[in-house]
């Protein structure tokens, strides 16, 4: 038997009494790519994603390197808190319009600032008993509310004080000087239509009226420094 190994396994010329053994031997297959990376140590390595499954979202996402995110300024951080606090209050405890109207706003639903902003006057207006002059009332009021969410230290019912003179935008109050503006609102104040708007209260202090105009010149030039349209829009 060793010898009969020897000879097989031995690169001595064959004979004619040798015995010669066919073996049928399966065929491999090739293992598939993941194994074969297994197999070659590659775990260590990331796999790498084709660019074609990317989704082309991502990949248009990728090449928009010219957009940069602009952290919020202090002022503006600020800014944001008054307008999500000044939205959700109710309208009673903002003293803008008569508590008898605030309970007809709110059987239709309107319990907020953000809710009468976000209104539809004429619509808010038909189920008043006079609608033409409810619908004037109802516009005013979101005037004076948009008015106050630009401005930090302002709140709705001196805002409506500034729309009842014509100043209706912040671009409107940061072109006036603080106490030119100040005197309007006191003549307003001796004329009845004022006299009513105001109550028992008094009128802004000139230091008030200062902060109104210096956070609106803030926000016009904060505005045009990053795009024409975002001062268009504070206009």
């Amino acid at each position: 038997m060793f010898e009969f190994f020897k000879r097989l396994v031995s690169s001595s010329p064959r004979r004619n009494d040798d015995v010669v053994l066919l073996v049928d031997l399966p065929e491999l297959h090739a293992p598939p790519a993941t194994q074969r990376s297994v197999a070659a140590g590659s775990l260590s390595e990331p796999a790498t994603t084709p660019c074609a499954d990317v989704p082309a979202r991502t990949r248009a996402r990728r090449r928009k390197t010219g957009r940069q995110h602009i952290a919020p300024t202090p002022f503006e951080s600020a800014l944001a808190s008054h307008r999500a606090r000044l939205l959700a209050m109710r309208l009673e405890h903002l003293n803008l319009c008569p508590p008898t109207r605030c309970s007809q706003l709110a059987a239709i639903g309107i319990i907020t600032a953000g809710d009468l902003v976000y209104s539809e006057p004429v619509k808010v207006a038909a189920t008043f008993r006079s609608p033409e002059r409810a619908e004037r009332a109802i516009r005013r009021y979101r005037a004076a509310i948009k008015l106050a969410l630009g401005i930090e230290s302002m709140m709705p019912r001196d805002a409506l004080l500034l729309v009842a003179i014509h100043r209706r935008s912040v671009a409107s109050v940061a072109r006036e000087s603080a106490a030119q503006l100040h005197r309007d609102l006191e003549r307003f104040s001796l004329s009845s239509r004022g006299s009513k708007l105001i109550g028992g209260r008094n009128v802004p202090s000139l230091r008030r009226v200062k902060s109104w105009v210096a956070s609106c010149r803030e926000m016009v030039e904060a505005a045009s420094a990053r795009s024409p349209q975002m001062a268009r829009q504070a206009a």
